[in-house]
């Protein structure tokens, strides 16, 4: 579960002792990753987060980014973590699924209408096209859902889909966010809810950046 702010140093500490104690060449294959020894009796893990290439080294747990800009967020390394340490190796279901279908998903559902479905519409309804433009940052495919739809990869074996609807003279824009049904695999359902929530705020970020708005 992921903490409130404040606790994140707590959770990501937890996290990495956590893999510390786990067979780490397991949770790389399992999690689509690669494991390998780093220098001075390191062990690293290679993984793949929103189109960017990390390296995971321990015992320290550091996260060292390949490619793109910056450091990753606190917030955004305690999910990575998770995401290894919970990853199954079960192959993905192939459909997409709402989040209130997943399990547990229904006493989260508020939080993730308000804190994912809300903005998405909000920034993407009236402009959907823009949408799959700014998805482009994060490696995002067209989806033949909705009036527009991409699919944004964020962990190898978590992918995302961002589905948008335009509104019209009868109906507002709509939009949802939907999963593969093997997403309970690889994550707990409140990290969830935390995964869509950063994908759904850097695609705003993106557009405000290119769009000024």
């Amino acid at each position: 579960m992921l903490p409130k702010q404040g606790n994140y140093q707590l959770a990501r500490q937890l996290a990495v002792e956590s893999l510390c104690k786990a067979d780490l060449p397991e949770r790389a294959a399992w999690s689509g990753g690669r494991y390998e020894q780093g220098p001075q009796g390191k062990v690293q893990v290679g993984i793949k987060y929103l189109g960017r290439e990390l390296l995971l080294s321990f015992p320290e747990g550091t996260i060292e980014t390949k490619n793109g800009p910056g450091q990753i967020p606190q917030r955004e390394e305690i999910l990575i973590l998770h995401y290894l340490a919970k990853a199954s190796g079960a192959p993905l279901a192939g459909r997409w699924v709402s989040f209130a279908e997943i399990p547990g998903g229904s006493f989260y559902h508020p939080v993730f209408l308000m804190r994912c479905k809300a903005p998405l519409i909000k920034f993407f309804g009236a402009e959907p096209e823009v949408l799959k433009s700014v998805a482009e940052e994060m490696e995002g495919e067209a989806l033949a859902l909705g009036d527009v739809g991409v699919k944004i990869q964020a962990f190898p074996s978590v992918p995302l889909a961002l589905v948008v609807w335009r509104g019209d003279a009868e109906f507002p824009p709509d939009g949802n966010v939907l999963f593969d049904g093997s997403v309970s695999e690889y994550l707990p359902v409140e990290d969830t809810v935390i995964l869509a929530e950063t994908v759904v705020w850097k695609l705003v970020n993106a557009k405000r950046k290119a769009y000024g708005a």
